[in-house]
């Protein structure tokens, strides 16, 4: 009798000090490029998940939202899991709208052109796009390559981070607008000053 009190006992102390999940909805992750912020019981927290776009605003996250370093998470009505890394948490609102605001673009003013890869090769992280309102400066942040001849998607419209499909790959990448809507005699330029 004796053994199994302290059966009962130890087992019910393990399930006390098991790490509780701290599942959270996805507050803001479309225009926000490789992050995702989420509300949780005990804040906010940042996620920096593994692939873009595994997440869409809204989401409920099951997972431990609430634990730094890598995590593994599911969507439960998508079925669909993803890793990340958690990288921040605790935050209040105020510092969470300030990170949204420094890593997000607005959704409503976000505006999708097209445009030709023209140099990426021989450039380090330098992306040269040919618009129809005139050249792309990207600078890759993450993801996969690009190569001359390739169609980006994305808004390009404006300096900032911003998310781009690549329509050869179905690939998206976390680049940085750092020019826009430049004249071809601008882009050649910039293009001899950062490739070789």
């Amino acid at each position: 009798m004796t053994i199994r009190v302290v059966i009962l006992v130890t087992i019910a102390l393990l399930a006390a000090a098991a790490p509780a999940f701290a599942d959270g909805s996805v507050l803001r992750a479309k225009g926000c490029g490789d992050k995702i912020f989420v509300s949780t019981d005990n804040g906010y927290s940042v996620l920096e998940p593994t692939e873009l776009g595994v997440a869409d605003d809204g989401d409920k996250l099951i997972g431990k939202t609430d634990t730094l370093g890598y995590q593994s998470f599911f969507i439960a009505p998508a079925g669909r899991h993803f890793s990340a890394s958690v990288d921040e948490t605790g935050l209040s609102k105020s510092e969470i709208t300030e990170r949204i605001a420094a890593s997000c673009r607005s959704a409503a003013a976000e505006r999708l052109i097209s445009g030709q890869v023209e140099r990426s090769t021989g450039c380090g992280n330098k992306i040269f796009v040919d618009t129809e309102e005139g050249y792309a400066v990207l600078e890759r942040l993450a993801g996969g390559l690009v190569y001359p001849g390739d169609t980006l998607v994305g808004d390009f419209t404006r300096a900032g981070r911003t998310t781009a499909k690549d329509n050869q790959t179905g690939a998206a990448l976390t680049v940085f607008v750092d020019d826009f809507e430049l004249p071809k005699s601008a882009a050649q330029r910039k293009i001899a000053e950062s490739c070789r």
